[in-house]
């Protein structure tokens, strides 16, 4: 059947139109609704839990018994800067980068915890900015966030947990293991272990009020640990995960493994599964 005259050009940018719905609808949802649809399209539990004047988002696989072993993933800094003069109005990321590493995990009990101020249902602009810039490692978050593992642990019926904290959030988790006794193993992906070294090779304002591991390496010295750097990582270089582990009591005590052609987001999501693999550790 031939179209009448015009209807082509009538028709076609309603075709159009309805084509870009989808990618329009897309670019409308706010950060904090794709991550949630993310987890919602994996099943995933969410629950915003209030610790220490904070809220952080939660996220984690339904169980229906019990597990020995909960693996928490802890979210980075996100959009902390917009540059290296302007701090960002609004710290959550951009793009999911740690849900989608957390959802190819197959641990049984796998849960997401996010950081202060990202996600904040009460408005970013009710949580002082200073925790996502100067404070965002500071003792008070580290302890908001270790008491809402401990609601997470309970709630799953967990004796112990493993860490993974990609970027800022690995920097976050090796403070959380020399905290708690009940941390089996850590793992980080491009994380700034050493926050003097990071904040000297950048030649920013060091962050005083921020807790460094390489102060508890003595504690997390007999934690079995696994970090990963990328080779192309420009934004937390190999040099600093060296500085970090020159302060361990033993040099054995973790693996430092160097991953080829990775920058700092690029590309961890295709190779985690083969990655998180390789850890010898993480399948006992």
């Amino acid at each position: 059947m031939r179209c009448p005259p015009g209807f082509v050009v009538r028709w076609l940018p309603v075709v159009l139109l309805c084509l870009c719905l989808p990618a329009c609808t897309s670019l409308l949802q706010s950060r904090t609704e794709r991550t949630l649809a993310l987890a919602r399209a994996h099943g995933l539990q969410s629950i915003v839990l209030h610790k220490g004047g904070f809220s952080l988002l939660a996220l984690f696989k339904k169980t229906t018994s019990p597990t020995p072993l909960l693996v928490i993933y802890v979210e980075g800094d996100g959009v902390a800067w917009l540059d290296r003069s302007r701090l960002s109005p609004d710290p959550t990321p951009r793009d999911p980068l740690v849900l989608r590493l957390m959802v190819q995990d197959p641990n049984p009990a796998v849960g997401y915890l996010g950081r202060p101020c990202q996600y904040a249902e009460e408005g970013v602009h009710a949580c002082p900015d200073r925790y996502w810039s100067s404070h965002r490692y500071a003792p008070e978050v580290v302890a908001a966030m270790g008491a809402a593992i401990d609601q997470m642990k309970e709630h799953l019926q967990s004796a112990e947990i493993g860490l993974v904290g990609y970027s800022g959030g690995g920097t976050v988790a090796a403070l959380l293991a020399a905290e708690r006794r009940d941390v089996r193993w850590l793992i980080t992906i491009a994380a700034n272990l050493d926050v003097a070294a990071w904040t000297r090779h950048h030649q920013v304002s060091p962050m005083p009020h921020s807790a460094n591991p390489v102060d508890v390496a003595d504690r997390l010295g007999p934690i079995p640990q696994w970090h990963f750097v990328g080779a192309e990582d420009e934004r937390v270089p190999e040099v600093v995960l060296q500085s970090y582990l020159s302060h361990l009591p033993s040099p054995n005590a973790a693996t430092l493994q160097r991953v080829s052609r990775m920058d700092h987001e690029c590309c961890w999501e295709k190779a985690w599964p083969a990655l998180l693999a390789q850890v010898p550790f993480r399948r006992e």
